[in-house]
């Protein structure tokens, strides 16, 4: 009785060992009961939460006739949606974007818990999708304000099923339009075929891939697509990296088309219109860049062979291209249309000398880059002197600069940098080019007449959307030397103004030869107004000077050149060395004799009479041009000073 009474008492658990074990066995049962929902989720509740959250990410309305799930209890069930509507936005006008009788899609649940949408599984019936663009490029696929790196999540889609699908093509942008039906299956893969029109011409497309059936989504994925038109004809056929992933590929392409703008179409990358094309190439598309790993072909009879890549780096289109040409001809940067409009253009105003090439670069705002390039033979349909051409072309936030330029000629070459500065205001052009190494008979073309080496600098600066435009206002210097030549004795006489050396020369010793020491023409540009400063000229027996301007707007010449003998003229022609027309089309008056190649008898006669009143003091009227003949010409500082 006492022993237990005195017993000690039994040891008790602690009061918070029990409310841990509580709140964690409700926890626990909290959670079982948000899984086995999960598992159960009535998602025909989820109907009216479907069609907002879609409208709000289209912007369209969104009508879904019902949700179902395929199964009681699944983490990844098969979702199904029935009578789906998708409206087109506004500015496209009535009608569906995407219309679908129904649609399958197996999610994984907790995929979709941490904001991951991935279905691994889809099956389509019914269904058509109507695809417009407007023609400043807005399109109802893509949503406002939509970004992207370009990269994106890995696929996940290991299998697709697509029957009685109709896809519909409107682009005002391409002027494309077309329509066909979309079809994927165990057996035959994707298939997609539609018919429509290209730039006004009947064109097909057909696309396929591989079977997307119980497939790795990660695997390479094969595919081909064939654009066949009247307006261009273009194959692409190559791997991606995942099932329709279409943000990393890479193909083997061809495209065929009468001009490169109606390609430009398809790729969208600011082409211009050309002779026909027929090029081959591989590309790769990796995110937001693209490589090129090789490109080549002809455009008309030019044959070209290169490689780029192309950055998008914070907004901006960087490129990065090397380019060589066995042959190249200019006129093939022109189509149809550009050599008409040409045409009708020398027609109104005459051929012209300096080229009508855009320089203007304001659709070149956000593109930076580097092309290297070379041409090994120059064509042109009525010759050129000009036989290669390489340089660097450099683009810089619309700073446009072509350095190390080389062209070479039938003798010497002409080399230096060209400018475009495009930043602000109308396109600055600035050109800085030294010849070198050229003759004066392969320019002229009369190497009997007349030889010489011949050095020249062109620095010229101004402004205007073409390089016709800008060299129009330009300022700044153009001059050209020849040294240690020799010229035909009588066209000396005639230069120093000679008549009896000239006579003399022409009927004794036609072919005879006496040195030129210089021959410089150093013009200074005002607002596109050249002036010699000097334009002068020393053979072993005359001495000329000139004087006059060439206008650059209209490439007008009007040029005088008077000299003087260095031994004693029995008889001095009355008339000056008139030169005119202009650049492309030159003239030349000799003693008045006017520009015939074959002076007249008649001609002669009248030189001779005008010269012997003039000599006895009888002519009644003075010359139009009085230009002092110089008593003698510093040919080694005049051409240092042309040459600076």
């Amino acid at each position: 009785m006492i022993a237990s009474e005195t017993a000690a008492p039994a040891k008790r658990a602690p009061r918070w060992r029990k409310i841990l074990l509580g709140t964690v066995f409700t926890i626990l049962g909290v959670a079982a009961s948000l899984l086995l929902a999960l598992g159960a989720f009535p998602v025909g509740m989820m109907r009216g939460l479907v069609e907002s959250r879609l409208s709000a990410a289209w912007g369209s309305p969104v009508r879904v006739g019902a949700v179902t799930r395929d199964s009681v209890f699944s983490y990844a069930p098969v979702i199904s949606v029935r009578d789906v509507h998708i409206a087109q936005p506004d500015w496209v006008g009535p009608g569906d974007f995407v219309r679908l009788s129904s649609a399958s899609v197996r999610v994984p649940v907790f995929a979709l818990l941490f904001g991951h949408f991935q279905p691994d599984r889809v099956t389509i019936d019914g269904g058509r999708i109507a695809l417009v663009r407007d023609a400043s490029g807005r399109a109802n696929w893509k949503r406002e304000g939509e970004q992207g790196d370009g990269h994106g999540d890995r696929p996940t889609l290991s299998d697709l099923t697509i029957t009685n699908t109709q896809v519909v093509v409107r682009d005002a942008r391409r002027d494309l339009v077309v329509a066909g039906p979309l079809s994927v299956d165990a057996r035959n893969g994707l298939r997609l075929s539609a018919t429509g029109t290209l730039l006004g011409t009947p064109v097909r497309i057909e696309a396929t891939g591989g079977r997307i059936t119980g497939i790795d989504p990660t695997a390479p994925y094969p595919f081909s697509a064939t654009l066949a038109s009247p307006a261009l004809h273009m194959a692409a056929k190559g791997d991606m990296a995942g099932v329709l992933d279409t943000r990393h590929f890479s193909a083997a392409i061809t495209a065929q088309a009468p001009t490169l703008k109606n390609l430009d179409r398809v790729i969208e990358a600011g082409l211009f219109g050309t002779q026909p094309i027929d090029l081959t190439g591989a590309i790769r598309h990796d995110g937001r860049d693209w490589y090129i790993d090789r490109i080549g072909g002809r455009v008309g009879r030019s044959r070209f062979a290169g490689l780029a890549t192309v950055h998008k780096i914070d907004g901006r289109t960087k490129i990065d291209a090397r380019i060589r040409a066995p042959q190249f001809d200019f006129d093939d940067l022109a189509d149809a249309r550009g050599h008409a409009a040409s045409a009708a253009r020398s027609a109104k105003i005459g051929p012209r000398v300096i080229p009508p090439t855009r320089i203007n670069l304001s659709k070149l705002g956000k593109t930076d880059g580097t092309i290297a390039f070379r041409v090994d033979r120059i064509l042109a349909g009525k010759g050129t002197v000009f036989r290669t051409l390489s340089g660097r072309l450099t683009l810089d936030h619309r700073v446009l600069t072509v350095s190390n330029v080389v062209a070479t000629l039938a003798t010497g070459r002409m080399a230096g940098t060209l400018r475009v500065d495009h930043r602000s205001g109308r396109p600055k052009l600035s050109v800085d080019l030294r010849l070198a190494g050229l003759t004066l008979d392969s320019l002229i073309g009369k190497p009997d007449m007349v030889s010489g080496r011949v050095q020249g600098r062109i620095v010229l600066s101004g402004q205007g959307d073409t390089v016709r435009e800008a060299l129009a206002r330009a300022n700044g210097k153009a001059a050209m030397v020849a040294t240690g030549g020799e010229v035909r004795r009588m066209v000396a006489d005639v230069l120093g103004q000679n008549l009896s050396g000239a006579v003399l020369h022409a009927i004794g010793s036609p072919s005879r030869m006496v040195p030129l020491r210089c021959l410089v023409a150093d013009f200074r540009a005002t607002n596109g107004v050249l002036v010699p400063r000097p334009l002068g000229i020393d053979t072993g027996t005359s001495v000329g000077r000139g004087a006059g301007r060439i206008v650059l707007d209209g490439e007008r010449i009007a040029l005088t050149l008077a000299g003087t003998s260095k031994s004693h003229a029995l008889l001095k022609i009355a008339d000056p060395i008139q030169i005119g027309g202009t650049l492309s089309k030159p003239s030349v008056s000799v003693a008045g004799l006017g520009t015939t190649d074959k002076p007249s008898s008649g001609g002669l006669l009248k030189v001779l009479g005008r010269s012997l009143r003039r000599a006895f003091g009888l002519a009644r009227t003075p010359p139009a041009v009085v230009i002092p003949p110089p008593a003698q010409f510093d040919c080694e500082s005049a051409v240092a000073a042309a040459l600076r």
